[in-house]
């Protein structure tokens, strides 16, 4: 995107009287869900589609909410023996719901309304499991992580395979994925970092810690070149920019460490503000610039980096160990030992110092199904694929082994009158009646057929004319999805300062959501909330 020098200035002063504003806004943290209080949870989802319907879950139970974290209902319980240590849902209908236990992995495919085991596999360390969680960009793809090792399921968890890494990183405490390379995989283990990819199975060590009593690593050259002394010996939390997959964030018990070459070389970030530096999640929300939320024993804390310091979100929040962070558009939301805890999030504002990036602005989209999704889904809506024509002539082909089969069958009826003559009046007559009748069939084999049949002249034209409709279709969403993206950036830079114009601008992009829709059977509308000057609207499902 192209920003003028007189743009620029306006974009720039409109922003730092936003952010003055923005400034005195302090986040209040709210205790919700009557009869959870004083719960301890340890692990807390948003459904992906329904930003109302949470999930969570304390080492006992699983617990839902359907209205935004006002009444909790308790839908699962597991045994005595068991414990809770990690939660995923999916944005299917209904959701497919997978609980990481220390005795194994707890699945149900309907919501909740049924459970069965789906992973208890034999080995030292693989039963228990420590983190689970849904592919962001292959909805039926889960992959969790054990003491023992991981493993990747493609069925939505229902069977799972195990996942070549190196030994030293099978005790698995925390695992991310790569947002622009769904196949590159960020482990955390008790050892290190490890970066890997599952298609091509490589596996690099991208950081190496030394706790007291173990060896060496194998390959110290691979590891980052962050002193022993300014790290911790126990690492629990990995994240990355969404919109820089390179610039990675790596937390433990001492603070968190930052790398913008993907892992080879890291920088501590400074503990200024922290009240307690051992951190056990790390949540990144792409604003402008990047907010980095923390969960620490001592409450949650944020970082600035211009002023390269902390912030403890405490007003409202007890000070008690956090175990989970999760956020939507608006809220952010803290699973304590003491409840449930949520906080609105401030409109999104822009630094001080610089104007947004196209890669910051376009960022504030990256929830969003991209052009590639979206014209593929117009494509199936249209039953236009080009898999249709490959299965035609594959069946063509195959029709000349099926048989012409010719059924006959003939009847024949005859009459025969014989007069015995004799001394009149002795005479008589004699008839006679015959009756035939016969069946015959024959089997045919057109096996030109096989190389070249008429067939193929009608697919051919059909394939032709599909073809351009398929052109067209793509067209015409490319086109419609790319104006719709080019008004939500005027509203987010721009915005008009009439309340009139503001909402033409907003209806318009009712409108071409509405035509992105009637392209894709509603597709687009069921996997988007999108955000128009800085409010939330989800669109209707």
């Amino acid at each position: 995107m192209r920003l003028t020098s007189g743009f620029l200035v306006s974009l720039v002063c409109w922003h730092i009287s936003m952010a003055m504003v923005h400034a005195a806004e302090v986040p209040q943290w709210e205790r919700v869900g009557e009869g959870f209080r004083k719960t301890r949870v340890v692990a807390i989802v948003v459904h992906p589609v329904d930003s109302k319907q949470l999930y969570a879950a304390s080492p006992r139970a699983l617990y839902t909410s359907t209205d935004g974290g006002a009444t909790w209902q308790e839908r699962f319980r597991l045994p005595a023996q068991a414990a809770i240590t990690g939660l995923a849902v999916n944005g299917a209908e209904p959701p497919t719901l997978l609980l990481a236990t220390d005795q194994g992995l707890q699945m149900s495919s309907n919501g909740g309304e049924s459970w069965s085991r789906a992973f208890r596999a034999a080995g030292e360390g693989k039963r228990s499991c420590t983190v689970v969680l849904f592919h962001p960009a292959r909805h039926d793809t889960a992959l969790l992580g054990t003491r023992g090792g991981l493993f990747v399921s493609t069925d939505r968890g229902r069977r799972w395979r195990d996942v070549a890494i190196p030994p030293a990183a099978r005790e698995i405490r925390a695992v991310a994925v790569d947002p622009q390379d769904p196949d590159r995989i960020h482990v955390v283990a008790r050892r290190g970092l490890f970066s890997g990819h599952l298609v091509t199975g490589l596996w690099q060590q991208r950081f190496a810690t030394l706790s007291p009593g173990d060896e060496a690593p194998e390959e110290p050259e691979a590891a980052s070149d962050v002193e022993a002394e300014e790290w911790p010996d126990r690492l629990t939390a990995i994240a990355l920019d969404p919109a820089h997959s390179s610039h990675l964030y790596l937390a433990g018990a001492r603070g968190v460490a930052a790398s913008e070459d993907a892992g080879l070389t890291w920088t501590p970030l400074t503990r200024s503000g922290l009240r307690s530096p051992a951190i056990s999640r790390l949540l990144l929300q792409r604003h402008s610039p990047l907010a980095i939320y923390a969960a620490t024993a001592r409450g949650i804390a944020r970082y600035d980096a211009g002023q390269a310091a902390w912030t403890m979100l405490a007003q409202g929040l007890a000070e008690a160990p956090v175990n989970d962070l999760t956020a939507t558009s608006t809220h952010l939301w803290a699973a304590t030992d003491e409840g449930v805890f949520r906080s609105s999030l401030p409109p999104d504002a822009f630094e001080e110092s610089e104007p947004p990036t196209a890669h910051e602005l376009l960022a504030n989209f990256s929830h969003e199904p991209t052009i590639a999704q979206v014209q593929q889904a117009a494509i199936r809506y249209a039953e236009v694929h080009p898999e249709k024509i490959v299965r035609w002539r594959r069946r063509a082909t195959l029709k000349a082994l099926l048989p012409h089969l010719n059924v006959g069958f003939d009847r024949d009826t005859a009459q025969n009158l014989q007069v015995d003559e004799g001394s009149f009046p002795n005479f008589q007559i004699l008839e006679t009646r015959d009756r035939d009748a016969s069946l015959d069939f024959s089997v045919t084999w057109e096996l030109g057929d096989l190389i070249w049949n008429d067939d193929q002249t009608s697919i051919d034209t059909r394939s032709k004319l599909m073809v351009q409709l398929r052109d067209d279709i793509v067209d015409d969403v490319t086109r419609t999805y790319f104006e719709r993206r080019r008004l939500q950036i005027v509203l987010l830079t721009e915005p008009p300062k009439t309340a009139q114009a503001l909402l033409e601008k907003e209806l318009r992009v009712q409108e071409l959501t509405a035509l992105i829709d009637g392209l894709t059977g509603g597709e687009f509308s069921r996997r988007v909330s999108f955000t128009v000057n800085g409010r939330n609207t989800e669109e209707a499902r």
